[in-house]
């Protein structure tokens, strides 16, 4: 359960939720690689950009919290925004990127309606 009247918990929920549903767009990549991408796997850093993209763009949280709280610079924020804005330029991406966003957006509704029912 997440205490909607936390912020912390509400963010971190939000975020594991991204996080699922990027790896499952990203079947290779664990959560850990995506979170934490290792150096050089480049499918990594970008399935991370595509979860910071959800986190601000789709989820509403401002960049300065999402920079705190993941403990990045506010300038591999705004890379990861701009990345992902690029590549949403292309239909193929964008398609992907719909389907990822979608599944996200199912998971925090069934998150939502456990709430409700507690």
């Amino acid at each position: 359960m997440v205490n909607r009247y936390d912020q912390k918990a509400l963010y971190e929920a939000c975020m594991h939720v991204c996080t699922v549903a990027v790896r499952d767009g990203f079947p290779h990549l664990s959560a850990a690689d995506i979170l934490d991408p290792p150096h050089e796997w480049f499918d990594a850093a970008l399935a991370r950009q595509v979860v910071m993209h959800l986190m601000i763009r789709e989820c509403g949280w401002p960049k300065r919290r999402v920079v705190e709280m993941e403990e990045r610079s506010r300038e591999a924020i705004n890379r990861a925004l701009r990345t992902i804005d690029a590549r949403l330029q292309y239909p193929r991406f964008a398609n992907h990127y719909q389907t990822i966003k979608e599944h996200a957006r199912s998971l925090l509704a069934l998150i939502a309606s456990q709430e409700e029912a507690a």
